[in-house]
């Protein structure tokens, strides 16, 4: 696609291409990309991200990372991102789909506030698990009961019975289809890629090099390191990274998405504060490693396509620049091997 169109030259074609997405895949469920388990809790935030992270220690979970999201400029409100994993679901997911699965075996819990008070929220696993593991029905009750083990963490932590309601786009299948026919669209495993083929140390060496060379953020977006999983068994380890700017910027973007009782809080973006962070995964070859990472574009929809048509056309160069960033970080670190 020629980026040089003018936003209503190329809203015209669009139209006038006037094409849908048409995919084989059965229809099943319909689950939102985001839910709801506590709408307002008595405690601030810090209060209930350490009640959370109390008991994940304790349950067995791996907590990986708490960090506090970028909110959009003016707002006085902010969320905290828990990053953690289930070792045993991990497991269970890799089994299921080795090649995929990294790309969504870290659980993130939202807790964020705003006018109405402190919430939080989760990636609904029905949902993004459904789409990185191809709508393979092997994965359809174990999401189920993840998402379950996951509620029970949170309320148990809180003493509350919990609410079920979800926002953020709803699928009926995991398939994400292109936008207008043409727009980010297509099976998971063919929006993976190999960044880079590193040979000669070992994958968990290239892992720690590349671990190391991220943990400053770059320039453009302030991208840096969250976290680092290994899967040694796989020869795989997952670097979950993320900036502010970026944050930010994408909440500016989404506003109140599809959830329409958030259309009039001061920034109701920061709902969506579970899209990050995103992944880079290091998988060990032969002859070293290869680096991996989501077409930005897709991965921008995955989360965030309830923005609406004309938010993501109007920001188009934004996942090529994020994309471009995370690039050039991984291959100045490796340039000289």
């Amino acid at each position: 696609m020629d980026l040089r169109f003018s936003l209503p030259g190329l809203c015209a074609l669009l139209c006038t291409l006037g094409l849908s997405a048409t995919t084989a895949e059965a229809k099943g469920p319909k689950f939102d990309v985001y839910e709801y388990v506590v709408e307002s809790t008595s405690g601030s935030v810090e209060l209930t991200t350490s009640a959370i992270q109390t008991e994940a220690e304790s349950a067995g979970w791996k907590l990986l990372a708490t960090r506090q999201a970028g909110s959009p400029e003016g707002c006085e409100y902010q969320a905290m991102v828990l990053s953690l994993v289930e070792p045993a679901f991990a497991q269970q997911l890799m089994m299921i789909n080795a090649d995929t699965a990294p790309f969504a075996l870290v659980d993130r819990i939202n807790i964020f506030e705003d006018e109405k008070g402190v919430h939080v929220s989760i990636v609904d696993p029905r949902s993004i698990h459904r789409t990185v593991l191809l709508d393979d029905p092997a994965c359809t009750e174990p999401a189920a009961e993840h998402r379950e083990s996951l509620r029970a963490l949170i309320t148990t932590a809180l003493d509350t019975p919990g609410v079920e309601r979800g926002y953020g786009q709803a699928r009926s299948k995991g398939h994400i289809g292109r936008t207008m026919g043409v727009m980010a669209g297509g099976s998971f495993d063919g929006k993976i890629k190999d960044e880079l083929e590193v040979r000669g140390p070992d994958w968990r060496t290239i892992a720690e090099r590349l671990a190391k060379a991220m943990r400053g953020p770059e320039s453009e977006w302030g991208i840096e390191l969250a976290y680092r999983y290994e899967l040694p068994e796989h020869k795989t380890v997952i670097l979950g990274c993320s900036g502010a700017r970026m944050e930010s910027k994408s909440f500016s973007i989404v506003r109140a998405g599809a959830d329409k009782s958030r259309k009039k809080l001061t920034c109701p973006g920061i709902a969506h504060a579970g899209a990050y962070p995103l992944e880079v995964v290091v998988v060990g070859t032969e002859e070293g490693a290869r680096i991996r990472m989501v077409d930005a574009m897709f991965r921008m929809k995955m989360y965030f396509e309830d923005a609406g048509k004309m938010a993501f056309m109007k920001n188009m160069g934004m996942p090529g620049s994020i994309a471009d960033a995370l690039r050039k970080s991984i291959r100045s670190e490796f340039k000289q091997d």
